[in-house]
């Protein structure tokens, strides 16, 4: 094959590839903001779940936080999602199994996800504290 034939060779194949564009800074978070954000108003309306983000989509726009409620003893906790030890594309919902109320073992019912947050639950009595005390 000679030097010309090679050329060729690679001009075909760079034509018949196709070209990634750049995304846009920010876009891969606004893209991860948008079906949480939609995810957290149905979980507001207690709407059929129809979908569930995925943990790196959460972790990538911000919201580190899973609010969780025991239907038994009705307490909510926040889990931290960076601190988990699951794949990144697993669904938030597939954490359901593992998030059983230790107050109600043994017989626990399985875990209601209510939001995904930016803050724990800790940070918003915090917050709501002060502004009760401060009077903002």
């Amino acid at each position: 094959m000679g030097p010309w034939a090679l050329i060729a060779a690679r001009w075909r194949i760079n034509v018949a590839t196709p070209r990634r564009r750049k995304p846009r800074p920010g876009a891969r978070v606004e893209d991860a903001e948008r079906p949480i954000a939609a995810w957290n108003e149905r979980q507001a309306l207690r709407a059929p779940m129809i979908f569930s983000p995925m943990i790196g989509a959460a972790i990538r726009a911000g919201y580190w936080f899973l609010w969780v409620r025991c239907p038994a003893c009705r307490t909510i906790n926040a889990i931290d999602l960076r601190t988990l030890d699951r794949h990144a594309d697993a669904a938030v919902t597939s954490l359901i199994p593992a998030l059983s109320c230790r107050s109600c073992r043994p017989n626990a019912p399985f875990a209601e996800l209510v939001r995904l947050s930016r803050t724990s639950i800790a940070d918003e009595m915090r917050d709501e504290h002060r502004r009760r005390v401060l009077g903002e």
